[in-house]
């Protein structure tokens, strides 16, 4: 068995060398045709792509006509995949009662509490509490807030964030955010673990004050445009318990001081001792949300260019489109709109210009090509998880996926490379084109991002264990503010890495094998 692997790697290997041999000599893309995506798909006309909106419906149309323009095929008869989502409303009642000895207080919202959007609308009566830490069990790390302490049936508190994210030496290898950091990875754990309700609590080591920092509802925040609201997909894994925020007086009432608290805190982090425990001679009376509920319909957008040999087979280059919409100006006169020139209007002019070169290419590769905008990326990679787990072809003939995120600010040549832990092949693949395709004059390849691969839609083909690669310029100054502009882009290196990732799909497509996948621990794997 271990031969038969050996001598398979070293295949690969082989084909990947003779990579300048096999990859076809695309089209040069062209600079005005990126100008042109980019100059429509960034521009105040379409008011921030927000998810949902009319104006990321243009953006879909404009997507969807160019795909049909250049002659790439609809899939299943549409340029269309289309997705519902839930627009989440703060409603009544949402309560919250804690009694410790004799004395009861009823929290107030907003100022000691508010719920989160991954909130289901439940009521949780006559609980016991229990602290459980960060909330994580990551075994490969051997460490474990859960360990000894039983939830079942309790309401649990756990901190944001994971131990020592500020200590290079520290359990979690100095990655600042593992997986384990993310809200919804604690929530499924606290639920697996038998949990009817979670409280979570802004550590007092990085706060100078506990305030409950949940979803900010416009019903709470004057402030806060009245469309701004949550969006979710449910699925199975769609958490059914009460999950809020809360602030100093809840932490005082229950733990007497925040001192407690803090020490709590900083035993972990120094020592990585665990400190979790059912909180003795508390009891939540009443834990109540209420989530409202309306649907909205979504789109990605889709097409394909079928392969010669394996035309059922394919390797998918993606992109989100949406941004972050508009906010309300305080002087009407100054900028509002998030045009998110790099984020992502530089990627999605990507996926554009590599279906016209590879529509153009003097030959096919074995395998088919899927191109895909992706929506609902900044509410929490929706569209591309609505992708992956309701696929228009089937995700088992999915041999890879090429994401562009962010692409259009790349400095001293830099491009940055995630995904390459789950499949060094492909990352091999890619360096190889690189080398022969621009010759001396290749990109500089960095392969430090891995603590950013939950924050993009790669991830969500990644959990189906499809090898992955994500080709990113870095976060700057202009991250999610309204100075993302077109003129600060690097159209350039946008062009190369278009180039780049448009040689690198053909390349694939067209290998004689299918490239392995490499899970990493606590990679939660579909089936």
């Amino acid at each position: 068995m271990r031969n038969s692997v050996c001598i398979f790697l070293m295949m690969i290997s082989l084909h990947i060398l003779q990579a300048n041999e096999s990859t076809v000599s695309l089209p040069t893309i062209s600079m005005s045709r990126a100008k042109m995506h980019i100059n429509m798909l960034a521009s105040d006309e379409m008011k921030g792509r927000n998810t949902p909106s009319p104006e990321l419906e243009k953006a879909a149309a404009y997507i969807a006509d160019q795909f049909k323009e250049l002659g790439v095929l609809p899939i299943n008869g549409s340029y269309y995949h289309t997705y519902t989502l839930e627009r989440l409303h703060l409603d009544k009642p949402t309560t919250f009662i804690v009694k410790k000895g004799n004395g009861i207080s009823e929290m107030a919202l907003k100022d000691d509490f508010i719920p989160f959007e991954y909130s289901g609308s439940s009521n949780v009566a006559y609980a016991q509490l229990a602290f459980a830490g960060y909330g994580i069990t990551a075994p490969e790390y051997k460490y474990d807030d859960y360990k000894d302490l039983d939830v079942k049936g309790k309401v649990v508190i756990i901190l944001r964030g994971e131990p020592q994210m500020d200590n290079d030496s520290s359990v979690f290898e100095g990655k600042r955010f593992t997986k384990y950091s993310r809200m919804q990875s604690k929530l499924k754990t606290a639920v697996a673990k038998g949990a009817v309700g979670i409280i979570v609590l802004s550590g007092p080591s990085t706060s100078l004050k506990i305030r409950p920092t949940g979803f900010p509802w416009p019903s709470l925040y004057p402030n806060i445009p009245a469309d701004a609201l949550p969006l979710s997909r449910k699925n199975a894994d769609s958490t059914n318990i009460p999950v809020i925020s809360a602030g100093e007086r809840f932490v005082e009432m229950t733990l007497g001081t925040v001192d407690t608290l803090k020490a709590w805190q900083k035993n972990i982090d120094s020592l990585m001792v665990n400190q979790s425990r059912v909180i003795e001679n508390v009891e939540i009376l009443s834990l109540q949300t209420t989530l409202r509920s309306e649907k909205v319909e979504v789109k990605n957008v889709m097409g394909m260019i079928k392969g010669n040999e394996l035309p059922d087979e394919y390797v998918v280059i993606g992109a989100h489109y949406d941004h972050i919409g508009q906010s309300r100006p305080n002087d009407p006169a100054k900028d509002s709109i998030f045009n998110g020139a790099d984020d992502n209007a530089s990627g999605t002019t990507g996926i554009l210009l590599s279906a016209e070169a590879l529509v153009n290419a003097p030959s096919r590769p074995k395998r088919s090509i899927v191109f895909v905008g992706f929506s609902g990326e900044e509410k929490g990679l929706l569209g591309s998880k609505a992708f992956a787990d309701n696929p228009p072809l089937p995700m088992k003939n999915c041999v890879a996926m090429l994401n562009m995120d962010m692409i259009g600010r790349s400095v001293n040549d830099t491009l940055y490379i995630g995904g390459n832990t789950r499949c060094k092949e492909l990352a091999d693949l890619n360096a190889e084109v690189n080398r022969t395709v621009f010759d001396a004059d290749t990109l500089h390849l960095a392969y430090t991002i891995e603590q950013y691969f939950f924050r993009s839609d790669q991830a969500s083909f990644a959990m189906k264990r499809i090898p992955v690669l994500f080709y990113y310029t870095g976060e700057h100054e202009d991250y999610h503010k309204v100075s993302d502009e077109i003129s600060k882009l690097n159209l350039d290196n946008l062009v190369k890495i278009t180039t780049l990732c448009s040689h690198t799909a053909w390349t694939t497509a067209d290998l004689p094998m299918r490239l392995p996948f490499t899970p990493l621990p606590g990679d939660d794997l579909s089936d």
